[in-house]
């Protein structure tokens, strides 16, 4: 079972659930910070990390007014100590694949189903924490 899966299994009838959005519609850019931004929190709720942030930075996709277009932002969502922060520098100093990138992965599925594709994508970790960096298009 997918990760995605489980989290709209558990949540979907909540008011913890990720926002609907119809397969292959391309919302604009508020909906997808929201999906993500909630994405994130229910991965907080499950005890993944002690704290998390995400940050959206676009190029002024908004020409001619109305809503922006979500595609060739990038997104860097930090967790703070995550559950998998050890396993994931070893694996990482190891050049290990597949990696510890849950976030990133349920993400990449979110946003297929959304109808963006994930055209660049890292996990670091610095500290206590671990950086997902991916831009969509």
């Amino acid at each position: 079972v997918l990760i995605l899966d489980k989290l709209n299994e558990t949540f979907g009838t909540t008011p913890s659930s990720l926002p609907k959005i119809q397969p292959k519609s391309r919302p604009d850019l508020n909906i997808i910070n929201a999906s993500l931004k909630q994405l994130m929190n229910l991965f907080l709720i499950n005890g993944f990390a002690w704290d998390g942030n995400i940050v959206t930075n676009t190029k002024n996709n908004n020409e001619g007014g109305g809503s922006a277009s979500a595609s060739g932002a990038q997104f860097v969502v930090t967790f703070t100590s995550p559950a998998t922060l050890w396993s994931g520098q070893a694996l990482k100093v190891r050049g290990a694949n597949p990696v510890n990138d849950f976030y990133l992965k349920t993400a990449k599925v979110l946003l297929d189903n959304a109808g963006y594709k994930v055209v660049s994508s890292s996990v670091k970790y610095a500290n206590y924490q671990e950086i997902n960096t991916f831009t969509i298009v």
